[in-house]
């Protein structure tokens, strides 16, 4: 199919990079609408829990889901009701709710031009070592080089690049929404029963894939005063819930199957270390998924009565529907915590806890400092640096419930790393 025209004003940006910033832009627009929080874990209880619980439940809530154990002794023998709910957003280059507005402030970073979408919502009912629990996640990682950043930015303030300016354009772009049930158990391998000493925590996850979309990106844009710009670039998509070209079907769904795990070791009551894999082997199949390649050409100079690139490509492509497999990246992370004996006065610092945390997505590291810090009784101050994206996060637990902060700047407009979080707890 080849087809010579000017698209419409929306369709302008160099396709190689349209496609691949779409989504995420709708996904940043919907978080925006949350704000700057990050929501995590609602528990709900019947029976009083015991006043001590272990050092690991102090930790905040991470960035990516994390297999802990699936309860504890302090909350005694009866059932423990769970909601939890987190979403983040980060991206590199430009603040988060200006991704689809005009690149003004623009930061790239060579090497190091990623994006990250990641919420989750999740009811569980633990007892002990059981837990079984309805849960759905939506996950976007978006990979650029500096040149396709390069390009988005000069299309976006009608910037004209130096005489024989090349951009390589090379992005990819990875996202899943999908919804199951769970079922979870601990096993205790050393110790006492209320901290044993190591123990290992498994998950089954019977899904429905709602969505799933994948776009690569690959060409080359050149800039000279005399030829104007040079688009050459290629580009696959696939979307289930897109219809490119009348082939396969719209809003196709599918099935598919996830495991995690998690072995914690407490080598004391104040301290442990806590190594989790989730997604550790899963598999997601949907037939019939609509597909697009294309390969894009174009000699553009002139701009239009906007000041915009004047894009009119050259486009071949080919429409066809496939059944998809795929395995969803792995997700690790590694925490650990201390409870320094005493405090200051051996008051209000008594129970402190401090820790750090290394998450893994994608070839994306997300370190982390925290700390939580009682203020007053049956309160805890919590504080959860981010270092990869540079936010904090500064929220508040109770015995029944907790909400989080998370930002990279205070003028929420101006962040590129922007999440909320929150949580209650109801033991019966």
């Amino acid at each position: 199919m080849t087809h010579l025209g000017r698209p419409p004003a929306a369709a302008r940006l160099p396709a190689a990079r349209r496609a691949a910033f779409s989504c995420l832009a709708r996904r940043a627009a919907l978080s925006c609408l949350a704000g700057p929080l990050w929501l995590a874990g609602l528990t709900v209880a019947s029976a009083p829990a015991l006043a001590v619980e272990p050092t690991w439940a102090a930790m905040p809530a991470p960035l990516l889901p994390l297999r802990l154990p699936v309860a504890s002794a302090a909350e005694g023998a009866g059932w423990v009701l769970r909601a939890e709910a987190a979403d983040f957003s980060a991206v590199d280059a430009t603040p988060v709710r200006a991704l689809s507005g005009d690149w003004a402030r623009y930061h790239p970073r060579d090497g190091r031009n990623h994006a990250l979408q990641a919420a989750r919502l999740e009811l569980s009912a633990a007892s002990r070592q059981w837990e079984v629990a309805a849960t759905a996640r939506s996950e976007l990682l978006i990979h650029g080089s500096r040149g396709a950043f390069d390009v988005v930015q000069a299309y976006k303030q009608r910037a004209t690049p130096a005489e024989g300016s090349r951009f390589t354009v090379d992005a990819e772009q990875r996202g899943v929404v999908w919804a199951g049930l769970r079922g979870a158990r601990s096993w205790a391998l050393g110790g006492d029963a209320a901290v044993p000493t190591w123990q290992l925590t498994a998950a089954l996850t019977v899904l429905s894939v709602r969505r799933v979309q994948q776009t690569d990106a690959h060409g080359a844009v050149q800039y000279g005063d005399l030829t104007g710009y040079d688009f050459n670039a290629r580009t696959l998509r696939v979307d289930s819930h897109k219809h490119f070209g009348g082939a396969g079907e719209r809003n196709t769904t599918g099935r598919g199957v996830t495991t995690d795990l998690g072995l914690l070791w407490q080598p004391s009551e104040r301290a442990f270390v806590n190594l989790s894999a989730v997604d550790l082997a899963s598999r997601l199949k949907i037939d019939q998924v609509p597909t697009e390649a294309t390969s894009l050409s174009s000699a553009v100079f002139g701009v239009d009565d906007r000041g915009y690139l004047d894009y009119k490509p050259l486009v071949n492509g080919r429409y066809s529907a496939s059944d998809l497999r795929l395995q969803w990246p792995r997700k690790w992370s590694l925490a650990a915590g201390w409870r320094p004996a005493g405090g200051v006065g051996g008051g209000i610092a008594d129970g402190a806890v401090l820790g750090v945390r290394w998450e893994h997505v994608d070839g994306l590291d997300l370190p982390a400092l925290w700390l939580t810090w009682p203020v007053r009784p049956g309160w805890t101050l919590q504080l959860d640096a981010e270092t990869r994206f540079r936010s904090l996060g500064i929220g508040v637990t109770t015995r029944h419930g907790s909400l989080l902060l998370r930002s990279r700047s205070l003028p929420v407009g101006e962040s590129s790393a922007l999440g909320w979080q929150a949580s209650l707890r109801w033991p019966f």
